[in-house]
């Protein structure tokens, strides 16, 4: 089993080997609210697709593992950082037994490397920061890493769930502490491939499959909820508020017919406060 405890960003953390898994002790960080989707009520929210079945590769004989898909509403800043992200994923090379961190990867998400404020979460809140939207690339690369039967070494969930991502199903990242780690176990290279349209980020895997997966999702349970506040802050962003709950996800891989294991991601957001910008 692996349980996961939601972090915040701006917070020291501590990640420590339980069960399999990680948890966080004492805090952590969470990055992104908007990251897959638009400000808080917007019409442009991330739809997640599931991934396809394995395909023929163009050349090298390879198939196509897994591939997810999110959306994005054009024109928005946090567009800009996935492409810069997207970019540097895409065409890494995992060999057999090797392992991608995101943060090794892409690197630093600063001015530097030209990525713009977009809403982050910071705490229970949003507000305008560098990088922010990155974590649409990483929770899209989850999903394709989870659909394809991989070893996911490291990973933590954002702070508050956002509807432009499957409950349960996706990886906060914040340079340099937070980061989402997966192993390649196929026995084969494995290829990354993303790619970025006018309103989509797709994330292929390319290789040679080795297991069957089926996944499963519990409904939402142990529910909680936040109080309601204004902000007279430039950077503050508007949320609609909802519910914290807790949910289960299930991850079952078979070779030839006969099942290897099932993994159990635990995951526990905590309520979304209803927030009003009275500074704009």
């Amino acid at each position: 089993m692996r349980r996961w405890v939601p972090v915040m960003i701006g917070v020291p953390v501590a990640v420590v080997a339980l069960g399999g898994g990680y948890a966080l002790a004492s805090g952590g960080g969470s990055e992104l609210r908007a990251a897959m989707g638009t400000d808080p009520g917007g019409d442009g929210r991330a739809k997640p697709t599931r991934a396809r079945p394995a395909v023929a590769g163009p050349r090298d004989g390879s198939r196509q593992l897994a591939s997810y898909t999110t959306e994005f509403k054009p024109g928005e800043a946090r567009v800009k950082n996935i492409r810069i992200g997207a970019k540097a994923i895409d065409g890494h090379v995992v060999p057999a037994g090797g392992a991608f961190s995101f943060n090794k990867v892409v690197g630093p998400r600063g001015a530097r490397q030209g990525y713009v404020p977009a809403p982050t979460i910071v705490g229970s809140r949003l507000v305008d920061d560098l990088g922010g939207g990155i974590c649409q690339v990483s929770a899209t690369l989850w999903n394709a890493v989870f659909e394809a039967g991989l070893k996911i070494k490291e990973a933590h969930p954002h702070t508050l769930w956002m509807e432009e991502y499957p409950q349960g199903r996706e990886a906060a990242v914040a340079w340099p502490s937070l980061d989402f780690v997966w192993r390649n176990d196929s026995g084969k290279p494995i290829r990354v491939q993303a790619r970025v349209t006018g309103n989509a980020l797709t994330v292929s895997l390319w290789g040679t499959p080795k297991y069957q997966v089926k996944t499963t999702s519990s409904k939402r349970y142990a529910l909680t909820r936040a109080g309601t506040f204004t902000d007279a802050g430039r950077r503050c962003v508007p949320m609609p508020g909802g519910p914290g709950f807790q949910v289960d996800v299930y991850r079952t891989l078979s070779l030839s017919g006969r099942k290897v294991r099932r993994d159990r991601f635990h995951t526990v957001y905590q309520p979304e406060p209803k927030v009003t910008c009275t500074g704009r």
